[in-house]
């Protein structure tokens, strides 16, 4: 079934932290047809080439492509309003929930004037998917995600020891749902595109589950600082994003992404608009963040 001729389609991402929405919203912006619109968390996570950068602003990068990248930083009526005031209007437009949402809350918003939804898609993390659900913190989250899920993206099967257990979980949780496989989120778009669904049920949010903090500095960190702190986290926490300065190339602003214990650090593609000093969010459950973060990160011990 088509939306209504003149209707804004609405994609939602959704999934836990760290199973690859962000790489999904990458893979869109670089392999999308139509015009679309993109409403993102973070700004700092995408990565786009400079060559596909028509113009920018604080809240909006529009690309060559025709496509638009939207920051919600400013809140979700803000930024649905700029990306209805475009001309030409997008096409379809793309919500990436957060990792502890409820992507069948934000769905909701679908159903708004001049919108039409068309299909929630959740991205799972093929290594870490039995571990997630089993978990007693975070498995009820996990499971909500995968049952709000149209189409499932059962994402990092490079990296999974027992793909045929995840499987079988998903297909458990949510037997009528797509489910699509992928490395790095590179997924046909026509499998969630197109998908036009009608939801009934009340949407809830498990965000209050979660705290994330903030942790800022001025002060390049040196990096056996960092993988001090790291290795010192506690195990409940989930995720820790954001932009470091690192003593040794104090002038090379690095992407810092931690998933349990995995951890990278990458070079920030945009550096021309790279912020100053470090800006590390951990999350975790309540009451596990810790606040001995900052005076490390500004000491650098």
């Amino acid at each position: 079934m088509q939306p209504s001729e003149g209707l804004m389609e609405v994609s939602v991402i959704g999934g836990y932290l760290g199973a690859g929405k962000t790489t999904l919203v990458n893979h869109i912006l670089r392999q999308a047809s139509e015009r679309v619109a993109v409403m993102v968390n973070d700004f700092g996570e995408i990565n786009i080439d400079q060559s596909l950068i028509d113009s920018r602003s604080d809240n909006t990068i529009s690309l060559t492509n025709g496509c638009i990248c939207c920051s919600l930083v400013d809140g979700f009526v803000s930024a649905l309003e700029s990306v209805t005031s475009f001309r030409p209007k997008p096409t379809r437009l793309v919500i990436e929930a957060s990792g502890v949402a409820d992507p069948g809350a934000v769905a909701a918003y679908g159903h708004g004037p001049g919108l039409a939804l068309d299909a929630v898609v959740v991205v799972t993390d093929a290594f870490r998917l039995c571990e997630q659900i089993a978990d007693p913190l975070i498995g009820q989250t996990v499971v909500s995600q995968i049952g709000a899920a149209d189409v499932i993206v059962l994402n990092k099967i490079d990296l999974a020891d027992n793909l045929t257990a995840a499987k079988t979980e998903l297909a458990k949780l949510n037997p009528d749902a797509l489910l699509a496989y992928a490395s790095h989120a590179e997924v046909n778009l026509d499998l969630f595109f197109g998908r036009e669904v009608v939801r009934t049920s009340d949407p809830t949010s498990h965000v209050g589950k979660f705290e994330s903090r903030t942790h800022e500095s001025s002060q390049p960190i040196p990096r056996a600082a960092l993988e001090a702190l790291v290795e010192n986290l506690p195990p409940e926490i989930q995720r820790v994003k954001g932009i470091v300065r690192l003593a040794e190339a104090p002038h090379v602003a690095m992407v810092f992404q931690l998933v349990g214990r995995n951890w990278e650090l990458r070079a920030l593609a945009d550096r021309n608009n790279s912020p100053d000093g470090n800006r590390l969010v951990v999350i975790g459950p309540k009451g596990s963040v810790p606040m001995e973060w900052d005076n490390a990160l500004n000491s650098g011990k």
